[in-house]
């Protein structure tokens, strides 16, 4: 019969340590994946609250920039307005006194008013991309940061359309004179529905830029309290990002690169067919 292997007390203590170190090695194994999937998941989460709290500040900010673009127009509107004010309450025969040119100069300044465009950068960034809806994780706030783009392009898209129907109405004068009535080109446009209603438009423009811009900053307030952030905070902002443009510099204005037209006198390299039309005229006689 097989002898039995009767445990010692040095065996027994040696398992004893087998299994005491084993268990310590599983659990410190276990506390490490529990403190690094841990780590990992407040790391995300601050990245999460950063990276929405950058998102919100960016289309709180866009929003107050368009609202304060559209209280500038709207001002610098002003002598657009008093022009045309003038033009309109003056009677057809008052104005035929101008000079032709003059008044043509008058409807010109009345109706130079540039489109109006806005930074869509942050509507795509918003809009476009599911990271940022999770990032925010506010339904009401994306809801009405929705209704806000989509109510700032339609103020676009309506001043612009306005703004284009101008040159076309004067064109078509220019183009088809003897259509209209009135004596020179500027009296015809002053006789004409169309322009002057579009001239009328200028003041209620102003008007509706300001209704506009009073409405978006409304609505921009309850977005801030949607997410906790105050409208300093967003001004702010909002100071500071155009303060860290203007270090770059100034953006180039049209009337930089815009010179005096050519003239006779300043042709001087081109005299000579000056010199030959003088000398065909003389043939001639």
């Amino acid at each position: 019969m097989d002898d039995i292997d009767v445990p010692t007390a040095e065996k027994i203590k040696g398992g004893h340590k087998f299994w005491g170190s084993l268990f310590r090695t599983i659990l410190g194994i276990t506390i490490s994946i529990i403190l690094t999937f841990g780590s990992n998941a407040l790391i995300q989460q601050r990245r999460k609250a950063r990276d929405g709290k950058m998102t919100t500040m960016m289309v709180l900010s866009n929003i107050e920039s368009f609202a304060k673009t559209l209280e500038i127009r709207s001002d610098r509107m002003a002598p657009n307005d008093s022009i045309a004010a003038w033009l309109l309450c003056m009677s057809y025969e008052d104005l035929a006194l101008l000079p032709e040119t003059e008044l043509d100069k008058l409807i010109d300044k009345a109706f130079s008013v540039a489109t109006l465009n806005h930074d869509h950068t942050a509507e795509n960034v918003f809009s476009n991309n599911i990271e940022t809806w999770k990032n925010v994780d506010n339904v009401r706030f994306i809801d009405q940061v929705g209704a806000c783009f989509s109510a700032m392009n339609g103020v676009e898209e309506q001043f612009n359309q306005w703004v284009k129907e101008v040159p076309e109405a004067i064109n078509e004068i220019r183009i088809n004179p003897d259509q209209y009535e009135g004596g020179t080109n500027p009296m015809k446009m002053m006789h004409s529905d169309h322009v002057r209603t579009l001239m009328a438009g200028i003041h209620s423009r102003r008007c509706w830029l300001r209704y506009a811009a009073a409405s978006l900053r409304f609505f921009n307030l309850q977005n801030m309290s949607f997410v906790g952030i105050t409208e300093q905070e967003v001004i702010d902002f909002t100071n500071a990002r155009k303060e860290e443009t203007e270090t770059v510099g100034t953006p180039p204005e049209a009337n930089m690169f815009y010179t005096g037209a050519y003239t006779l006198d300043s042709l001087t390299t081109l005299t000579h067919l000056t010199e030959r039309i003088e000398e065909l005229k003389a043939e001639k006689k």
